[in-house]
């Protein structure tokens, strides 16, 4: 049998180069930029050139779907493995990076730089090994379809438009999500809050651009000159730990607090910079929508609060307070929940509609579908059964997890790599990273699970 962690060492240079070339593309969906043909902006368009471009260079047959996505066909067959990775990246803070963003820094054998992990790096290390199998003259029943689309971090309406007018594989897995395989996906659902308010001593708050992340950093204008607030401000940043600042704006006062970002996947593990900044305010202004969001969301990710926290086989429900807009005495937020497949979603819905009651806020949602392949399936033991053979790893056991990807676009397709148990990514935060060392691994693991299905 071929060795297939040499071969992706042999091809290391390359697809790093690769990875270079899609991670320089500020691929952020744009509509301000949007048309036909680029239907979420030029960047995005641009990376699906570059990866398509990239598939041209090797010899291979390409084909551009109306700007959503893209395919790479690789060998012959009458059926179809379906590889699915995407091109489009969440929005940075760069004065948070240590590093440009959108060029990949190596240091310490880690390739920084915005989508290096979520998900071009992974896309590049699949699509290699795909290459790995093409090349090596092993036999093989079946074509390989490469397919990346443009708008998955935007609820992947990319990926649905494909499928209109693609058909779909026999069967796949996603490069965006964890070893050693993902059989279950939480259902991902937001929730949408918005009214009026007066602003009783708040004069604008924002925060987050993305409701699948936690907001890093949030600004509040409010009523007062900025002695008033300062040491109070400063007090509260020292002993939170956090980072933020004080200015005057105009005859009043700006305050910009400082979290830090995570994925909504897992709300815990960033600080919200919304919630932290009402927890200050509480006591500084009567405004309600400074209440309401310290009453259900300060410190609180499990919805205890709300009244809907749950764990089923997937794990716990979590809650995100994405994004908040209140301005002119609007009010707009956005919530990102991740729930367990067996969670009662009435109770949930009317759990969540009650809160905001006395706060004459309105509610509105929507649900997606979660995504529960049997553990046992050939699909699931055949891509564990890779990861198992090359990472040594003989303790692994098939997972579930909270973030949502292409798996749930077409049947019998599940995330399959390239986040290794215990590595902290940081995808969806500021120094996104990709070891090379994992990059090399995950590129064997990946050409063994497209030989074994």
């Amino acid at each position: 049998m071929i060795d297939f962690k040499q071969e992706a060492l042999n091809m290391k240079d390359e697809m790093i180069k690769d990875i270079q070339t899609l991670c320089q593309i500020p691929s952020t969906k744009d509509l301000s930029t949007a048309k036909p043909g680029q239907p979420f902006g030029q960047a995005c368009k641009k990376a699906l050139d570059a990866m398509l471009q990239i598939g041209e260079r090797d010899g291979f047959v390409v084909k551009n779907i109306d700007g959503y996505a893209g395919h790479i066909d690789i060998g012959e067959g009458d059926e179809t493995l379906g590889i699915l990775g995407h091109l489009d990246v969440v929005p940075v803070n760069a004065s948070a990076w240590d590093e440009e963003p959108f060029n990949i820094t190596i240091k310490d054998g880690k390739m920084y730089g915005r989508g290096s992990a979520d998900d071009k790096g992974p896309l590049i290390a699949a699509y290699y090994a795909a290459k790995i199998i093409h090349n090596s003259g092993l036999p093989i029943s079946k074509k390989i379809r490469v397919i990346f689309g443009c708008d998955e971090e935007s609820g992947s309406s990319c990926m649905h438009y494909y499928f209109t007018k693609e058909p779909y594989p026999t069967f796949g897995f996603t490069p965006d999500g964890g070893f050693p395989v993902v059989y279950g996906e939480k259902a991902g659902a937001q929730f949408q809050i918005e009214g009026s308010c007066s602003k009783d001593g708040l004069i604008m708050l924002m925060a987050g651009q993305r409701a699948n992340i936690v907001p890093e950093t949030c600004l509040a204008i409010v009523e007062g000159d900025p002695e008033k607030y300062r040491t109070s401000f400063e007090s509260y940043l020292s002993q939170h730990h956090l980072h933020g600042h004080i200015e005057e704006e105009g005859n009043h006062t700006k305050l910009t607090l400082i979290g830090r970002a995570s994925h909504a996947a897992s709300p815990e593990s960033g600080i919200n910079a919304a919630c932290y900044m009402c927890d200050y305010l509480k006591d500084k202004t009567n405004n309600q929508l400074v209440h309401f969001i310290h009453q259900y969301f300060f410190e609180d990710t499990a919805g205890k609060k709300l009244g809907i926290d749950f764990t089923g086989e997937m794990g716990p429900l979590t809650v995100n307070l994405g994004i908040v807009c209140y301005k002119n005495e609007q009010v707009s937020v956005t919530l990102d929940l991740r729930c367990p497949h067996e969670i009662d979603q009435d109770h949930l819905v009317s759990q969540i509609a009650q809160a905001p009651k006395s706060y004459t806020f309105i509610v509105t949602h929507h649900i997606g579908p979660y995504l529960y392949v049997d553990p046992q399936s050939k699909l699931i033991q055949s891509l564990h059964s890779a990861y198992l053979e090359y990472s040594e790893d003989k303790n692994a056991k098939p997972v579930t997890m909270g973030g949502g990807t292409y798996a749930k676009t077409m049947p019998n397709c599940v995330a399959f790599g390239l986040g290794f148990p215990g590595v902290d990514n940081h995808i969806h935060e500021s120094n996104e990273f990709l070891s090379i060392d994992d990059l090399i691994l995950g590129t064997a693991i990946f050409a063994k699970a497209i030989y074994n299905l």
